[in-house]
């Protein structure tokens, strides 16, 4: 299995989307179409947390690197979706140091941590292979991901504070949530100033991070700019955007 690590020690620089769209067919076509990784929106989609173990399960079949967003900073998801397999996690709405440290202690095993022993689930082979079994706890140390979001305005004067909390292994600037706690467009100047703050200070201390673009275009000027990970639109995005081109060409 591919994880995140893994494409992030890659020269290029690794190209994600949003998952939203419960279907096996859709992590086909865009492992297809080149994508290296997804973020499976447990956060925002109509997901159950069956779902979320199943797309977990295909795409780590066709070495498409499952990453998922949780819903909130609670307990129980954290451990079932790690266990099920997923190469990591993306925590929304992490705007203190302590907020960021709660979800990380829940990602780590002992003793850094409190995620408790689960080498019977996915991540360790369910138990019946000795290679399983030992790579649980050293996938979960030194291979899984752990990403907070920088996406409020108030994580914006912490976030050397929440960049040196243990187990963060890279950060990801969500611009849309943070135009909005700021009451700006994503555009204007003092939004651009704080995504270039926390940019700052991820490459001052050595951490990956990435952000989130709506086209190629977009995209295209987070990799030139030296982002290190970056997401491009979202599945229904591409479906709704394909399919009125299409509608509106033929009535053309």
């Amino acid at each position: 299995m591919l994880f995140m690590r893994d494409l992030l020690d890659d020269e290029d620089v690794p190209i994600g989307t949003f998952v939203k769209i419960p279907a096996v067919e859709t992590l086909e076509i865009l492992k297809l179409a080149g994508f290296d990784f997804v973020i499976i929106d447990f956060e925002h989609a109509p997901l159950t947390l069956a779902d979320v173990n199943h797309m977990v399960l295909v795409a780590r079949s066709i070495d498409l690197v499952p990453i998922v967003r949780v819903p909130d900073h609670g307990y129980g998801d954290v451990q079932r979706i790690l266990d099920a397999g997923a190469a990591g996690i993306l925590i929304p709405h992490v705007s203190t140091a302590e907020q960021c440290r709660t979800v990380m202690r829940q990602a780590l095993h002992p003793p850094y941590g409190t995620r408790g022993a689960g080498g019977g689930m996915r991540a360790g082979d369910w138990g019946m292979t000795a290679t399983g079994r030992a790579s649980y706890a050293s996938n979960g140390r030194d291979k899984v991901v752990r990403i907070p979001m920088i996406e409020e305005k108030d994580a914006i004067p912490h976030a050397e504070e929440i960049l040196a909390v243990e187990g963060v292994d890279a950060v990801f600037i969500g611009p849309g949530d943070l135009s909005m706690t700021m009451g700006a467009r994503m555009t204007d100047e003092p939004v651009q100033q704080a995504i270039e703050t926390v940019f700052q200070v991820a490459k001052k201390r050595g951490v990956p991070v990435g952000s989130v673009a709506g086209d190629a275009a977009g995209a295209r000027r987070l990799v030139d700019r030296g982002y290190d990970f970056v997401l491009v639109s979202n599945d229904t995005g591409m479906l709704g955007r394909t399919a009125s081109t299409l509608i509106s060409e033929i009535r053309a």
